[in-house]
């Protein structure tokens, strides 16, 4: 059977299971109809070169991207590691949005260099058709040009519906911070904004269809503020807090029509009589209510008598019977260590920081399955105590190593994890390298392994074994690989396996020395010992024009190489 003979239905099936760059590389203007397929794929899905190879990157803008410009729909570019300067290099080559006349969709991901914000706003006035937008910064540092500009971008793309940025305030507070003026907007994702209640209220005052709001807010007010404004369209709020109870609650009674609050409360507390009558008064239509506080217990009373008067506080008819809504404390009971952390089931949040010797209440008795939504577990471990909480989704994991035994039973599935961090705190002895290989042998989708030690005698083990593995970071404050370990790394079956490597150098021919060396390498992100020998470093490279790289603030070179 020829392929010419196949239903347009299923070669668009087919298009499902490729990737943009395979699709353009394999049917492009091999005839007109694949050519009209390839069109209608990319009209409902993004064109994404995140996680591209340069090799395919230089390939599509150069070959191909400049004939389909009008085609594409949906973009999506990252400055993350694995494709480090790749906006700027997409600008450098002639490519501009306003050439992408149809584009109702833009990604921008862990934008790196001031230079590449500048192109940026400058040219996303050339989007009018534009309806998504979403732009991350590799640091969320407060920068004026970037955060003012942005916001005011955002009133001039006229069809947009929803974005999500990164800016942020300086620490003080002390810039006037503009308005948002759209009529189209409707989901705003600010999550690192930062802001007083004043500063918010004047950011989206003139928003009127608004939906969801993303935002942080720090504020400290020390009485009730009657609303001047409200705002009847907000349906969905979610809010990461560092302030009173008092800013709160005068926040919440801007927004009479919530039906859905997630908040994330930091080094403060509110019991549930509190929140039974914020809840009762002001949001009348709270559907789903999502809560985690973290805060110091008392030293001047029992840890568990404090407790349980804060569940009592939760466990009358109005959250238990009226809303099924389930709280937990977790907190240690003995120790230093004073915070507790309060939260609604099931846990709502990506992060959960577990130490075995904590303990667990809750006003529901069986909370097994309520910790699906948690991705990222901090894991800290000083006896062997099983757990009585499970976490079965996890995709990151940071653990200390030495690590006892109680891992397995709070960890039951290894198969989604994707990143892993050790940080040593002893010496890397026998016995801790053969635990870290047994849990590697436990999981098979591994992409990213980060080895950090504080001891100068602690490197990377060569003998570690793991076939998944593609990103290995061996950065830390006082190692630098020398050229003999730099050797033996190269020998190490992990490192020949990787794509992007993180390391510190004592000496630059190591650089070339590990391009070299490993074939399947594509990123390479250095730092070596001496400050000028980073700045002599730049000018070293440049006599090798096949190599783009960036550097950053932290004396760092990031090499994208093939």
């Amino acid at each position: 059977m020829y392929l010419e003979f196949l239903s347009n239905e299923l070669f668009l099936d087919i298009f499902e299971y490729l990737s943009a760059v395979h699709l353009l590389r394999a049917f492009y203007d091999l005839n007109i109809r694949l050519n009209n397929l390839l069109y209608l794929h990319f009209k409902i899905h993004s064109f994404n070169f995140q996680s591209s190879s340069k090799y395919n990157f230089d390939l599509i803008c150069h070959q191909y991207l400049p004939f389909i410009t009008d085609r594409i729909y949906s973009l999506r570019l990252s400055d993350d590691d694995d494709t480090p300067n790749q906006i700027d290099l997409f600008f450098s080559y002639g490519l501009s949005f306003q050439q992408f006349s149809h584009l109702q969709s833009l990604s921008i991901n862990r934008i790196y260099s001031l230079n590449s914000m500048k192109l940026l706003i400058n040219q996303l006035i050339s989007l009018p058709h534009l309806i998504h937008l979403s732009i991350t910064r590799y640091f969320i540092l407060y920068n004026e040009e970037y955060d003012m500009n942005m916001i005011g971008c955002i009133g001039r793309l006229s069809k947009l519906i929803s974005c999500h940025l990164d800016i942020t305030t300086d620490s003080e507070f002390y810039f006037s911070i503009p308005s948002i003026r759209s009529l189209s907007l409707k989901y705003l994702s600010l999550p690192y904004l930062d802001c007083t209640i004043k500063q918010l209220v004047t950011l989206i005052q003139y928003i009127p269809n608004l939906q969801s709001l993303t935002t942080s807010l720090t504020d400290f007010l020390k009485v009730l503020i009657r609303p001047v404004i409200v705002f009847s369209s907000i349906k969905i709020f979610k809010l990461n807090l560092h302030g009173s109870f008092h800013a709160m609650r005068s926040l919440l009674e801007t927004m009479p029509n919530l039906e859905e609050l997630k908040i994330e409360m930091i080094s403060s507390y509110i019991d549930g009589y509190q929140w039974e009558n914020l809840i009762e008064n002001t949001l009348p239509n709270l559907i789903i209510f999502q809560l985690k506080m973290s805060f110091s217990l008392s030293t001047q009373k029992s840890r568990e008598k404090q407790i349980d008067e804060i569940l009592n506080s939760f466990s009358n008819q109005f959250w238990i019977d009226n809303h099924q809504w389930f709280i937990q404390c977790y907190w240690t009971p003995m120790g230093t260590c004073l915070t507790a952390y309060v939260y609604t089931l099931p846990y709502a949040f990506r992060n959960f920081l577990y130490h075995d010797n904590g303990q667990f209440k809750s006003t529901y008795s069986n909370t097994d399955h309520f910790f699906n939504h948690v991705h990222n577990l901090y894991y800290g471990s000083t006896n062997s105590s099983l757990s009585p909480i499970h976490f079965n989704n996890i995709r990151y994991l940071d653990l200390t190593i030495p690590f006892n035994d109680s891992l397995w039973s709070i960890l039951t599935k290894f198969d989604r994890l994707k990143s892993l961090k050790i940080v040593l705190i002893n010496q890397m002895n026998e016995i801790n390298q053969l635990k870290l290989q047994i849990l590697f042998d436990h999981v098979p989708h591994l992409y990213s392994f980060t080895f950090y030690s504080w001891s100068i005698e602690n490197i990377f083990p060569f003998e570690l074994k793991n076939s998944s593995i593609r990103q290995l970071d061996l950065r830390a404050p006082n190692i630098f690989y020398n050229h003999q370990q730099c050797q033996q790394l190269s020998q190490s079956s992990i490192v020949q396996q990787c794509q992007i490597l993180f390391i510190n150098l004592q000496q630059r021919i190591d650089v070339l020395n590990l391009i070299n060396q490993l074939n399947h390498l594509n990123v390479l992100i250095v730092k070596c010992q001496r400050s000028e020998m980073n700045e002599n470093l730049t000018e070293w490279l440049e006599q090798y024009s096949l190599l783009t790289f960036t550097t950053s603030d932290y004396e760092e070179i990031r090499l994208w190489i093939r």
